[in-house]
């Protein structure tokens, strides 16, 4: 794989690798042609494509001649339409493999002699192992150094079993952190106002070749500010680095902290947006969907930039809850509305399996189950498209 982020790849990062003798591998294959539309072209490019994915993600770069197994001239492909072939080939993928492959990505690089060079990158998938099911066939294919296989039966069930833990690990995860705040036992000491806890956890996160370097999260450190936004420090610790905001008006406690692991994971609380001691107990609904869906979509685009590949589970608890309800304009029918039944309220988890820059209706199961957990059939804030109305 070229260690670059997809987006930035150029020529330049084609040439040199011509220039070195780059060799395929376990994450890099090269290809002087496109697949045809005959059945067996099609088998074999979603079996490239397939052992990525079952492996350690790669990319597949059509366009460049190789020689002994090294990338040796990249002549491009000729007369190729770019939107036409990225369709088809998307179409391919997404029709003869199951499950779906989460993530894949597919971009023309030009400035070659005979046209574009076509790179597909698969990431490494989560959802595996994956198998070809194009014309009927059912195999599943995985790499290596010396290229793509067919899995074996002990390949497969090592896989079958990687994925089927993947969702105790991450509720795991969440359990421990969200005890250790119960707890008091969080980075800092919070506000004793109810919790918002948001956790953002890349699946590569649990891969032994994953991980971020403390002083590159640093140098990104204005994008990780805590949900309700500033910070008073910023440090690091031992599990990556952490942003705290200011202290709360009795100076109790800490309004709230983001603290980003080495592996890629976010963790952001707030302890500050949803106050105690009045008259009615009341989470500040727009407030509340405002920054939890602006920082969410900070924290993604963070990780995008540092080149961490989805998909991310996000997931969102509020602490201290029970007896609070959903803010409401007077006018609204009051009958609808109910205090929350329980003190932790855990939100349903989201997939996003690929970035983007409105994530909000991604997030909407996450924020229509805040308001049912207060009575209502749900988020008053999209309309009827399902467009989200606050931003």
């Amino acid at each position: 794989m070229i260690s670059k982020p997809f987006d930035e790849i150029e020529k330049a990062d084609i040439d040199a690798m011509i220039a070195d003798g780059v060799a395929e591998g376990r994450t890099l294959d090269f290809k002087e042609s496109l697949p045809g539309n005959g059945d067996g072209d099609k088998k074999e490019f979603l079996a490239d494509v397939a052992s990525f994915a079952n492996a350690s993600g790669g990319d597949l770069i059509f366009g460049v001649a190789e020689s002994d197994g090294a990338a040796a001239d990249a002549p491009g492909l000729a007369g190729i339409n770019n939107d036409a072939e990225t369709l088809r080939l998307d179409s391919s993928i997404r029709n003869g493999i199951e499950p779906r492959i989460p993530g894949v990505r597919i971009r023309a690089i030009d400035g070659f002699s005979n046209g574009p060079v076509l790179l597909i990158r698969i990431p490494r998938s989560w959802a595996s192992p994956h198998t070809v099911t194009f014309k009927g066939t059912s195999r599943f294919y995985t790499r290596n150094n010396a290229g793509k296989h067919q899995m074996d039966v002990g390949e497969i069930r090592a896989a079958f079993d990687l994925s089927g833990s993947m969702p105790v690990r991450i509720r795991e995860f969440r359990s421990e952190r969200l005890g250790r705040i119960v707890a008091e036992r969080a980075p800092v000491r919070l506000s004793v106002n109810p919790k918002i806890v948001v956790h953002l956890i890349p699946l590569t996160a649990f891969s032994v070749e994953s991980g971020l370097d403390s002083e590159t999260i640093y140098e990104h450190r204005g994008s990780f500010l805590p949900i309700s936004g500033g910070s008073d420090l910023i440090r690091f610790n031992v599990d990556g680095v952490i942003s705290i905001s200011h202290m709360d008006r009795d100076g109790r406690g800490r309004a709230g902290y983001c603290q980003v692991f080495r592996s890629g994971i976010v963790e952001s609380v707030d302890a500050y947006m949803i106050p105690t001691g009045r008259d009615r107990n009341l989470i500040p609904s727009s407030t509340f969907e405002s920054e939890v869906v602006s920082s969410i979509q900070r924290y993604l685009d963070a990780l995008k930039t540092l080149n961490v590949a989805p998909p991310v589970v996000v997931l969102v608890s509020l602490l201290g809850v029970d007896g609070f309800e959903m803010a409401v304009p007077l006018d609204w029918k009051k009958w609808e509305a109910t205090p929350i039944d329980r003190d932790e309220l855990l939100l349903p988890d989201v997939v996003i399996e690929e970035y983007s820059d409105r994530v909000a209706e991604q997030l909407r199961p996450i924020l229509d189950a805040a308001w049912n957990s207060s009575g209502w059939k749900g988020s008053p804030h999209f309309d009827d498209d399902g467009k989200w109305t606050k931003g």
